[in-house]
């Protein structure tokens, strides 16, 4: 089994660039970063963070085939991790994941806080068929990432994610993913909702509802306008 290893930041003065380990059996991210440390004399006060399938491993995680991983040292101010995307509606998350990789980031975080939002099948007494979601990607994603950050800063999180969806959704659908992680459940829930806010009002991201009496663009927090002939 081979691991091929990149690194960035001060990790790369210690390592190198691209490293390349076999193993002859399946290893845990703490093995991994352990063998690191002894191999590299990687100083201890470096906190190492490593990066698999995209997502941010735990240390009991197993690698057991060739991989590509990514070692970098805390990120965003700290060991805070601030997690933005627009996703599509083939892309679905694993909640399970999401939440491991979030109550492992640091040992000084207790709570975490998460919402997830998904299409209403009914509006009143009206059956909602599909929600279609556009966006202007670019500065959707810089939105995102200023609010996240922001919040961030302004509640002490360890961790602020956002992921909202775009395309056509169907009652059941996710369309939003929140989730914030804090050393107390009062500024993790707090920064949670102010990030809802925000995002409803500051995200260029613009909803279509079809339904049995039409379809209505919805715009800002809940202010509908049918469609004219539709």
């Amino acid at each position: 089994m081979k691991i091929i290893i990149k690194s960035f930041s001060i990790i790369r003065d210690v390592i190198g660039e691209h490293v390349e380990l076999d193993f002859e059996r399946p290893i845990t991210i703490k093995e991994l970063i352990e063998l690191i440390r002894d191999k590299y004399n990687v100083p201890k006060d470096i906190e190492l963070l490593v990066i698999l399938n995209n997502r941010i491993a735990s240390e009991d995680q197993i690698i057991d085939r060739d991989s590509i991983i990514y070692i970098t040292p805390p990120f965003s101010g700290g060991g805070r991790v601030i997690d933005v995307k627009i996703l599509r509606e083939k892309d679905k998350p694993d909640f399970n994941a999401i939440i491991r990789d979030l109550t492992h980031l640091d040992k000084e975080s207790g709570a975490l806080a998460i919402f997830i939002g998904f299409v209403k099948g009914k509006i009143g007494d009206k059956e909602v068929h599909e929600l279609e979601y556009d966006a202007i990607d670019e500065l959707a994603i810089k939105q995102l990432e200023k609010i996240a950050r922001e919040e961030a800063d302004n509640y002490g999180l360890s961790s602020a994610v956002i992921w909202h969806y775009v395309g056509r959704l169907k009652p059941g659908d996710i369309t939003l993913v929140i989730a914030t992680t804090s050393n107390s459940r009062e500024s993790a829930i707090n920064a949670m909702r102010k990030i809802l806010e925000r995002v409803k009002k500051e995200v260029p991201v613009f909803k279509l509802e079809r339904r049995s009496d039409g379809e209505y663009w919805v715009v800002g927090d809940g202010i509908r306008y049918k469609r004219p002939g539709k």
